[in-house]
């Protein structure tokens, strides 16, 4: 399975960036289909959060994200 992960900075608090949690996709779902996805996912989240854009979009192999 394959997971999209969003690198976000926020334009109202000097440029401060964070990754948000990944979003986990389908189990068939290729990184084509993930780079797909990161547009619609992307703009639907920049509409839910006006003070911030996306900076980066990363599309990895579960698990391979960092649980802090």
């Amino acid at each position: 399975m394959i997971e999209l992960i969003f690198s976000v900075c926020t334009i109202v608090e000097g440029a401060t960036c964070r990754e948000l949690p990944p979003v986990p996709l389908r189990t068939e779902a290729t990184m084509s289909d993930c780079f797909m996805a990161s547009q619609i996912v992307g703009s639907e989240w920049v509409v839910a959060h006006p003070n911030y854009y996306i900076y980066r979009a990363t599309c990895q192999p579960s698990g391979a994200f960092a649980k802090i």
